[in-house]
């Protein structure tokens, strides 16, 4: 195998590579970046084989080693938005974390010593990492999570600050609160605006646990692309820095059920079902960090957000899968 080149700029900081690319967040992602003029390098096990303008598409695994330092060698900037679980399916199988997101993750960190001066932008959760302590939280609160997955996402944070501890690369942590919009499917429980949209489409119930005035922070999948964007050049201060991604558009259950129903101008029926213990009251963790370092603020509300998404799953399959 040659050596890597030792600029990593030698096709330019515009260069950037999206592992994890045909996602929900990576594939609106890579067009956004391609429009803004940047030289995109799509990785993902699902990734289309043809290119597009200005968007190289690799199929592939973040673990096919070849295909990973190719990448890298042309790209200064990663952003990591490869994930293959949800909270609901690593549940009761704590491997799967490790197996399917820390051990890809580690394969990228691998490469810190032949690849100098890398940057990173990895998407962790700020739905999950707080805990109990989610309201109000800011980044330096303790993170105490109270699943596999918010406990997956931890790890990963943790192993990408010993990263850029022991090597020049730098990173960027987004932990971004619930995400909805258009192309998000429901995987397993997860996703709950899709899922509301399901029972107004389908009319079955939608199973409330408890009274439904739990609290959760809804941010917009455009809002999420901005933040990545801004994220995207090497800080000055930190070479490890960590922001929440949240919108400051709160919403119980009972009022996401609401604001669903008029966004799709249908009715959803409703089940309530025993509380469960874990479920944290309120989650919606500060945006003042991101707001104050990056410029950057939500400009979607919730109701518009909504009916964009509404409005998507009702194109022609052809056209609501772009």
């Amino acid at each position: 195998m040659p050596n890597p080149p030792n600029d990593p700029l030698r096709e330019g900081a515009g260069s950037v590579l999206v592992l994890g690319s045909a996602g929900f967040i990576g594939s609106p992602l890579c067009r956004q970046l391609a429009r803004l003029g940047y030289a995109v390098h799509a990785l993902g096990r699902s990734e289309r084989t043809e290119s597009s303008a200005g968007i190289t598409r690799i199929r592939g695994s973040i673990e096919d080693r070849r295909l990973l330092r190719e990448a890298l060698a042309a790209c200064a900037t990663v952003v990591y938005a490869a994930a293959t679980t949800t909270p609901g399916t690593s549940a009761g199988d704590p491997s799967l974390e490790v197996i399917g997101n820390l051990l890809p993750l580690s394969r990228l960190l691998e490469c810190a010593a032949d690849f100098p001066q890398r940057r990173i932008v990895y998407l962790s959760s700020g739905g999950t990492i707080y805990g109990d302590d989610a309201s109000g939280a800011v980044e330096s609160r303790v993170l105490r999570p109270r699943s596999y997955y918010g406990a997956g996402k931890v790890a990963a944070e943790a192993l990408l600050h010993a990263c850029v501890s022991t090597s020049d690369w730098t990173a960027v942590s987004l932990r971004p609160s619930n995400l909805y919009g258009p192309g998000q499917r429901v995987t397993r429980g997860f996703a709950i605006v899709p899922t509301l949209f399901d029972r107004a489409t389908d009319g079955e119930e939608f199973q409330i646990w408890g009274d439904g005035s739990t609290v959760r922070d809804y941010c917009y999948l455009d809002d999420l692309i901005d933040a990545i964007v801004l994220a995207l050049p090497v800080p000055a201060a930190d070479p490890f820095t960590v922001y929440n991604v949240a919108s400051g558009q709160t919403a119980s259950i009972l009022e996401l059920i609401g604001a669903c129903e008029l966004a799709s101008g249908r009715k959803i029926r409703v089940r309530h079902l025993p509380a469960r213990g874990f479920d944290v009251a309120c989650v919606s963790p500060s945006h003042r960090a991101i707001t104050e370092d990056l410029g950057w603020k939500a400009r979607t509300d919730l109701a518009t957000g909504l009916q964009r998404t509404w409005d998507w799953r009702q194109q022609p399959a052809d056209l609501s899968s772009h």
